[in-house]
């Protein structure tokens, strides 16, 4: 390995790392940063095995998606309905372009869309309370999940440079 690609892996190590710290925070895609930093590698080098590639686009693909499958996983382990579930990701996603604060903005969306859809459906402002109570708890799981997702990318990939060295 010449001095050019060990500087390489180096920028790329680095830039997958503060893609892994950034994707604690809310809307920034880390695992998805993470795979495109990884694919920018493989494509440069040549030396990322195909089998890595299609573990860490696999992972990528359940990371960027599961804004929207973990609230359904939440629904049957936390007690939300489906309609908690659904207003939920529609406040959320409004939220994120009504409230001129981002993140902020897509947490209160998420909270109230879940509250306001489960009192309209029960009529108990303490079931609306949890339903809120139960979309912060996810919320805090999917910057979890996402975080464990984008280590678990940086893993395999510097698993398999390691592993071609």
């Amino acid at each position: 390995m010449d001095i050019t690609h060990s500087l390489l892996l180096v920028v790329t190590i680095v830039a997958m790392i503060g893609a892994l710290l950034a994707s604690i925070i809310p809307f920034i895609p880390g695992p998805v940063l993470l795979w495109g930093i990884a694919l920018v590698y493989a494509a440069l080098t040549q030396s990322v095995p195909t089998a890595a590639l299609v573990v860490m686009t696999l992972l990528m693909a359940a990371g960027a998606t599961s804004d929207y499958w973990l609230p359904l996983v939440g629904v049957r382990t936390q007690g939300l309905s489906c309609l908690g579930a659904v207003g939920s990701i529609l406040g959320g996603t409004l939220g994120t372009f009504l409230i001129p604060v981002p993140i902020l903005g897509t947490l209160i969306g998420s909270i109230l869309g879940a509250m306001l859809i489960e009192f309209s459906r029960i009529r108990q402002w303490r079931h609306a309370l949890q339903a809120g109570q139960i979309t912060i708890k996810l919320y805090l799981w999917s910057v979890i999940v996402q975080f464990a997702i984008g280590l678990a990318i940086l893993l395999v990939f510097a698993g398999s440079v390691l592993a071609v060295r």
